[in-house]
């Protein structure tokens, strides 16, 4: 079951906390706990939500059509590097 906005509100500190993080008036904030976050805030918010939900709230799973577009350097997949191969050492 997806986060409502007053949870996710909550589980971020409070309306002072999320008006601190965004550097807004908390009124703001708290109209949200009527209104709604804004889609602008939420994706500014996204990875701090995503971090203290334990798993409840994704960006990718919120966003999957936009996940890359927003977040390339999540999207694109890993390479693994390669070590240097020490002086002396075959090559395999």
């Amino acid at each position: 079951m997806p986060l409502t906005d007053t949870e996710i509100i909550h589980m971020l500190g409070g309306v002072t906390s999320v008006a601190r993080m965004l550097e807004i008036k908390p009124p703001s904030v708290h109209a949200w706990l009527q209104d709604g976050i804004p889609e602008t805030r939420l994706r500014e918010l996204a990875a701090q939500i995503e971090i203290k939900s334990g798993g409840r709230f994704t960006r990718r799973e919120r966003w999957p059509e936009k996940f890359a577009f927003y977040w390339p350097e999540l999207a694109a997949p890993v390479q693994p590097t390669q070590q240097p191969t020490p002086k002396g050492a075959a090559h395999v």
